[in-house]
């Protein structure tokens, strides 16, 4: 619902940076921490999750 990011603009983002990670939260608009906090917490969490293991902090 971002009156700034459109669908197309994502797809093309992609194209370009093929190893970026996109997640869709539904009816969140740009503020998507704000709009959907627990929807975004969930998905950074499982991001960092993916994304560290093997790496000693």
């Amino acid at each position: 619902m971002s009156e700034l990011v459109s669908d197309a603009s994502v797809e093309a983002f992609k194209a370009l940076a093929p190893d970026a990670h996109f997640t869709d939260v539904a009816d969140a608009r740009h503020m998507v921490a704000g709009d959907k906090n627990d929807v975004f917490t969930a998905a950074v969490s499982d991001f960092l999750r993916k994304h560290s293991e093997g790496i000693d902090a």
